[in-house]
């Protein structure tokens, strides 16, 4: 007997836990959204996409987004609209009982800008292109000359690397590119450019440079640097201004 008393206790608790689902899924059909928002992940307020930006694009694919039930909302479809901003990596769209629609927008965040003749844009941190914005600019190293799809990779890649370096983490503010494929860097401190050669045995030249910097400069003459050669195996080679 306490076995059936069990079996029929179960029965009526997952019909009543059935009944609720499918009551307060009705319940959130017939919802009127009175209120939308929008909430960036971000805590800072550098915006690339701003809040009026993202209301914008929400309203022009429902114009009465604050007078309709939540079933005439197309949550894939206004999540994938939004995904397709070029500086949203992802939005989140959800509603509650409360008649609130919630946008929460995660932004691309820049890893490096390339600037050349034909284009000016970033890369973002996840290796695909992200447009400027009027709204921010990033301050992230700045990449000029022969950039194109072939080298392109290797040089995000490059930055991501060093970006993890505990000594080369902010050391670099820009890379030239040149015709010959050869890479000049442009250091954060200091007036000297360094000559890094063909993109070859970069850890090697890294550890070189690194070497150099510790043992051979101080903060007195790095000023009076104009170049470091990095091209030949093993050697850095310096020249000073005159």
């Amino acid at each position: 007997m306490k076995k059936i008393w069990n079996i029929v206790s179960w029965v009526g608790g997952f019909g009543l836990l059935l009944f609720l689902l499918a009551f307060g899924q009705s319940q959130k059909e017939q919802l009127v959204i009175n209120q939308y928002k929008v909430e960036f992940q971000e805590s800072n307020s550098h915006f690339f996409v701003t809040q009026t930006e993202v209301e914008e694009m929400v309203r022009e694919l429902y114009p009465l987004i604050d007078s309709i039930s939540s079933q005439e909302i197309n949550i894939s479809v206004l999540e994938e609209s939004l995904d397709n901003h070029p500086s949203i990596i992802k939005a989140e769209v959800y509603s509650a009982l409360d008649g609130l629609l919630r946008i929460r927008v995660e932004q691309k965040k820049p890893c490096i800008r390339v600037r050349n003749s034909l284009s000016d844009y970033y890369i973002a941190e996840q290796g695909d292109s992200m447009a400027l914005s009027s709204n921010f600019s990033a301050t992230v190293p700045l990449i000029t000359g022969n950039v194109s799809a072939k080298n392109r990779n290797q040089i995000f890649l490059f930055f991501q690397k060093i970006e993890k370096d505990a000594f080369y983490g902010n050391f670099i503010s820009g890379l030239h590119v040149n015709n010959d494929d050869t890479w000049v860097l442009y250091p954060t401190q200091g007036r000297h450019k360094i000559l890094l050669g063909s993109p070859e045995r970069i850890d090697e030249k890294l550890k070189n440079l690194n070497a150099f910097y510790n043992q051979v400069v101080s903060k007195q003459n790095l000023d009076s640097i104009a170049s470091l050669n990095l091209k030949f195996e093993g050697q850095v080679i310096c020249k000073k201004y005159e």
